[in-house]
C-alpha cells in the first residue's frame, strides 16, 4: 500500500475531508492533494513525508507511526 492509499485510508475511515485532514495535521490542502493524489502518475516524487509528520498524523488519528510512514504494522 503507497503513502497516498494510507492516507486516504485515514481521511476515509475518520469520515473527513482531506481540507479537514490537513487543517488538523498543519499541513497545506494542497500537499495533501499531491500526498493523496494521482498529481504525476507512474511516479512517486513528492510523495514522501517526514517522520515528524508521520508521528503527529498517528497521534492526532490514532494509528501506529510506522504504518503511517512505512506501511509496517
Amino acid at each position: 500500500m503507497t503513502l497516498g492509499e494510507r492516507l486516504n485510508k485515514i481521511i476515509e475511515e475518520q469520515n473527513i475531508s482531506k481540507a479537514e485532514f490537513a487543517k488538523r495535521v498543519g499541513i497545506t490542502r494542497n500537499y495533501i492533494y499531491i500526498l493523496t493524489g494521482n498529481s504525476r502518475p507512474g511516479t512517486e516524487r513528492n510523495k514522501d513525508i517526514s517522520p515528524m509528520l508521520a508521528k503527529v498524523i498517528a497521534m492526532e488519528f490514532g494509528y501506529d507511526e510506522n504504518w503511517v510512514l512505512k506501511g509496517d504494522n
